[in-house]
């Protein structure tokens, strides 16, 4: 049970990383101005309201690190999949 939920959790953590990355991205461009900074700035809070949800998800599971990786893969691959599918339907 403990595979899936971490399973289950890096994946949402990818899908977020991933939807603001797409949601922000089409604001950065080329040559740099000031658009681009305030969509920088407007990102960063959700990078750190991710990261600072993160310790209190992985609360010390008995999973080894190899494992963690392991399932990261699949997550990440399915994060991505989610994403386009998506981006393919809405964006």
């Amino acid at each position: 049970m403990d595979r899936f939920k971490y399973f289950l959790y890096q994946s949402i953590f990818f899908c977020s990383v991933l939807l603001v990355n797409v949601i922000f991205n089409k604001y950065v461009s080329k040559p740099f101005t000031q658009t681009d900074i305030i969509a920088i700035c407007s990102s960063i809070p959700f990078f750190l309201a991710i990261i600072a949800v993160i310790p209190k998800i992985y609360n010390k599971k008995n999973i080894g690190l190899t494992n963690k990786f392991w399932l990261s893969v699949p997550a990440f691959v399915l994060a991505i999949v989610f994403m386009d599918l998506l981006e393919f339907l809405i964006f």
